[in-house]
């Protein structure tokens, strides 16, 4: 089965978690790209993925990624982007990055975000 970048990021922008989980296996890691941690944070598992996506679109109401580049293959994928949005108590913001993503027969296993940082 084939990874659909194109429905990837369309799910993401439409903030819609069920689709996004859809295409994430039962043992997912997803380590976004800000936290307290070198790596940022990292969720392990389904719940904990959805828990973390949730909290972002709640913090960051109006996020978006708008796709820059991308190469998939058959175990991974990597999509550079631009994303956007204005925190919920912040300021606007607009940074490149990119998510590199580890494939299981069409689904997602792991997924590292990295993104510039803005000083």
């Amino acid at each position: 089965m084939a990874f659909d970048m194109t429905r990837f990021m369309d799910v993401w922008n439409a903030h819609d978690v069920d689709g996004i989980m859809a295409q994430m296996t039962d043992d997912v890691v997803f380590e976004p790209s800000f936290g307290p941690e070198p790596w940022g944070a990292r969720y392990a598992g389904r719940a904990a993925v959805r828990a973390g996506v949730e909290r972002n679109f709640r913090n960051i109401p109006d996020i978006r990624w708008d796709e820059l580049r991308r190469f998939v293959g058959e175990s991974h994928a990597v999509v550079e982007w631009l994303t956007t949005g204005t925190p919920k108590d912040g300021r606007p913001f607009k940074v490149e990055g990119c998510d590199i993503l580890t494939l299981r027969d069409g689904q997602i296993c792991g997924k590292r975000s990295y993104r510039k940082a803005q000083l």
